[in-house]
């Protein structure tokens, strides 16, 4: 009996002995498979991925038609990048907060001062710090001022930095445009959607022909053909205009430039330069006060007198310029006149400016037509700020708008038939490939 319990009992540890080494050595076999996969993965240089990668990813097809794609090792940036802009304190102090020693910047100062004076720089300047990610020290720099005005350094391999200004390429876009006038030329092309610069522009153009604080009547035409610069979107100018024209009830207005490299002018659709002698006025902005009167009661003398000029009314301050080349006669005080510049001309005509705040000739300065000569103000005898434009032939008062101003030299017969075709291209765009600016306010009318 004692026997046979021994045997059971032998048969029975030799079970769990044997189950207990299956067991073992599935382990050590799952143990084997999953050392040798990591061996595997690990000296792959592919990985296996489900379609529906990202853009950067490079799948192709395998063998077995498995999307595959490398594994690859992302480098570090360059530079280590820092951004900001001038506020109120000095430029020094905004890079030193920035982490640049006073060393680099006193460099950094010296050198960009070939090109611009860190000491100019004002509030809301931007700009862009490139460090070395190897010794923290800076290599670049990009300067901005505005859209146009930017300048960029680069540490070069002696350890100074070459700074040169930044080329900026505008998109140019040409846009033909039509304003109704219902309000003064200013405001109405404002209130169409465009620009100060562009009326003072329009207005230059037509200065010899047309006195804006005068002709300009309700329901008159504007049309301009002009260039409208442009930077990611953001309008930054006006280029040239291209063709103008000022339609009035019984007159039209036009004007076209042609440039061929050599000549640049506006002239009219016959081909007669638009600049002339004499401009109609010596101020662009303002309102015509007073007009050219044999006889005038006078508002601080309270009696009857002749008034021998025009006068414009505009703001202190605002500038005034000759209508003429010519040369400074007298620059000083002259009793009623107050501060007063008189500019003489060729074939006996002067040019009297009156009441001026301040003057900025001399006797004996020769000016050009266009120059600014003094600026307006109320010395004298006046009752407001304006200017008192005065013309005289051989000493003797005559009416500015009466003048006769002979015109310039036309276009030479050579270029007539290149002038007239530019002519007809112009006029095509102008009367059908037009807008028609809409007002944004309504304006009185001041004509």
């Amino acid at each position: 009996m004692v026997p046979m319990i021994i045997r059971v009992t032998l048969l029975s540890e030799k079970k769990r002995i044997k189950k207990r080494y299956t067991f073992l050595s599935l382990i050590i076999i799952c143990s084997m498979v999953l050392v040798f996969n990591l061996i595997l993965s690990s000296s792959s240089k592919t990985n296996i991925v489900r379609p529906g990668f990202s853009d950067l990813d490079k799948p192709v097809l395998n063998h077995q038609n498995i999307y595959i794609h490398e594994t690859r090792k992302l480098s570090k940036p360059e530079y280590l990048i820092k951004t900001g802009s001038i506020k109120n304190k000095p430029v020094y102090c905004e890079f030193k907060d920035q982490g640049l020693s006073s060393l680099e910047i006193l460099e950094l100062s010296k050198d960009f001062k070939k090109v611009f004076d860190f000491r100019k720089a004002r509030k809301g300047d931007k700009y862009t710090l490139y460090f070395s990610r190897k010794n923290n020290k800076l290599k670049k720099i990009e300067y901005k001022r505005n859209l146009l005005t930017q300048y960029i350094a680069k540490k070069n391999n002696s350890g100074k930095f070459d700074v040169e200004k930044k080329k900026i390429l505008l998109k140019k876009k040409i846009i033909a445009k039509e304003f109704i006038l219902d309000g003064s030329l200013f405001h109405t092309i404002l209130s169409g959607g465009e620009g100060y610069s562009l009326a003072c522009e329009f207005t230059d153009i037509f200065s010899w022909d047309i006195d804006f604080f005068l002709f300009p009547r309700k329901g008159d035409k504007i049309k301009i053909e002009f260039e409208k610069l442009s930077k990611d979107g953001n309008f930054v100018k006006y280029g040239k205009i291209l063709a103008a024209q000022y339609i009035a009830k019984d007159k039209t207005f036009s004007a076209f430039l042609f440039d061929n490299g050599k000549y640049q002018n506006y002239y009219d659709e016959k081909g007669n330069p638009l600049r002339k002698m004499f401009l109609r006025v010596p101020i662009k902005s303002g309102h015509m006060t007073s007009p050219f009167s044999l006889r005038r009661f006078h508002p601080i003398d309270k009696k009857w007198k002749r008034h021998t000029g025009i006068d414009y009314g505009s703001s202190t301050g605002t500038p005034i310029f000759a209508t003429a080349n010519g040369k400074v006669k007298f620059a000083g005080w002259s009793t009623g006149y107050g501060k007063l510049v008189i500019v003489v001309h060729p074939n006996g005509y002067e040019t009297y400016y009156g009441h001026c705040s301040k003057l900025l000739v001399k006797p004996g300065k020769y000016v050009n037509q266009g120059e600014v000569i003094a600026r307006v103000g109320s010395t004298g005898h006046a009752t407001g700020p304006h200017v008192h434009y005065e013309v005289r032939i051989n000493r003797k008062p005559i009416n500015p708008n009466c003048l006769k101003s002979s015109p310039g030299k036309p276009l030479a017969d050579k270029f007539i038939a290149e002038y007239k075709n530019l002519v007809r291209k112009r006029l095509d765009t102008l009367n059908s490939n037009i807008q028609i600016a809409s007002s944004k306010i309504k304006l009185q009318n001041k004509s």
